[in-house]
């Protein structure tokens, strides 16, 4: 692999209401890093890129009021943060800088959840990925995933943080997992931080790569996955086959994809048909070899907090040392945030579009209520 080499993407995207759902609290956002610009994806964007797309898909949570905002406001967080760092060619590097954007992320939902009465507890999933030379990083909140297609194999390249997949790690059968249903251990926004998860992927060239909510993936078997996201399936094709297939398996969630080609001289051919993707989680607290591992030490911890046996594991949430450390508790200097709220219409945006009552109506309405209170106590 020539470290100078551009990379060769092909990107698109959808996104759907489903069947059931009267809106969609997903959100997508794929953005060049390049050219430092959101991509609209009407059409499948094609590039050859240095730093190649930051590609991020939410499922929000929350209801009409909050789960809308939230998985946008998350998107764009990550991506504004993303948007300023600068190129690095270092994968480990990129996963410390998207750990601290998610992070950021975290702290922005949660303090727009404070400040409108109307959307509290109001949250998130996220899988965001970027491409740093020959390796694919991906950070991961709950249960939205990312996924490799290699040779016709499918391999899920992130881990759950749901309590079903908890129950499985921990030998609990499936049928146990299942009764769990969709409950996750974390979600962005709902705490005062959050650990994401983030694998790094050695790429090959032809790979083809998907992020997506669980509005797909829960509802749409990996071997129908594979077959769909398969040549000669372009990757526009791809994600209308995919979304249109858990539509058909039900439509119960809003449904989500992010697909991608990669080639270009930077990527080496598969060695052989054993030169298969592999889940390896990156821990920030490490450096080199010692910092992958084939087992998630996120995962873990979350199901230690809900009482499953897991191995013994510091409970802190560590500060990566590389980056300013908030001044809140995890230690981030947060910029400002307006929450854009002309991209999509909705209840949630019209709700926040209306503004809130001025302090003193509250005093008033409390006033009024309390004497109609105490008259028709007296009589």
């Amino acid at each position: 692999m020539s470290e100078t080499a551009r990379l060769d993407i092909t990107v698109a995207a959808g996104s759907d209401v489903g069947s059931v759902r009267e809106h969609n609290e997903d959100h997508v956002l794929v953005g060049d890093l390049d050219g430092a610009q959101v991509l609209d994806l009407v059409d499948p964007w094609h590039a050859e890129a240095d730093r190649g797309p930051l590609m991020v898909v939410c499922d929000g949570m929350g209801g009409v009021e909050g789960g809308e905002v939230a998985s946008e406001l998350a998107a764009h967080a990550i991506w504004r943060e993303m948007k300023a760092t600068s190129a690095t060619r270092d994968p480990e590097v990129f996963a410390r800088l998207l750990r601290r954007a998610t992070r950021v992320a975290n702290h922005d939902v949660q303090a727009m959840a404070k400040r409108e009465p109307g959307l509290r507890g109001m949250g998130t999933t996220v899988s965001a990925a970027g491409i740093v030379g020959d390796r694919l990083v991906v950070a991961t909140v709950g249960d939205s995933r990312a996924y490799v297609l290699r040779g016709g194999e499918l391999v899920q390249v992130t881990q759950d943080q749901s309590l079903s997949s908890a129950l499985l790690a921990a030998g609990h059968d499936q049928e146990q997992a299942d009764r769990a249903g969709s409950a996750i251990l974390q979600a962005l926004g709902v705490g005062e931080d959050v650990e994401p998860s983030l694998s790094i992927i050695e790429l090959r060239r032809g790979d083809r790569i998907m992020l997506c909510s669980d509005g797909l993936h829960g509802l749409v078997g990996d071997p129908a996955i594979a077959l769909l996201m398969s040549e000669p399936h372009s990757v526009a094709e791809s994600v209308n086959l995919l979304v249109t297939a858990a539509r058909a398996a039900g439509g119960t969630d809003n449904i989500t994809a992010v697909v991608a080609d990669v080639a270009g001289d930077r990527l080496v051919a598969p060695k052989s048909d054993d030169d298969m993707p592999r889940f390896r989680e990156f821990d920030p607290q490490k450096e080199g070899d010692p910092a992958l591992t084939s087992t998630s030490y996120v995962a873990r911890r979350l199901a230690a907090r809900i009482g499953l046996p897991t191995s013994s594991i510091p409970p802190s949430i560590p500060v990566t040392g590389q980056h300013p450390a908030l001044r809140s508790r995890i230690g981030i200097r947060v910029p400002a945030t307006a929450l854009p709220l002309d991209d999509v219409d909705g209840p949630a945006r019209q709700h926040l579009r209306g503004g809130r009552l001025a302090w003193w109506w509250y005093i008033v309405i409390g006033a009024v209520a309390c004497i109609l209170a105490w008259v028709a106590g007296g009589s």
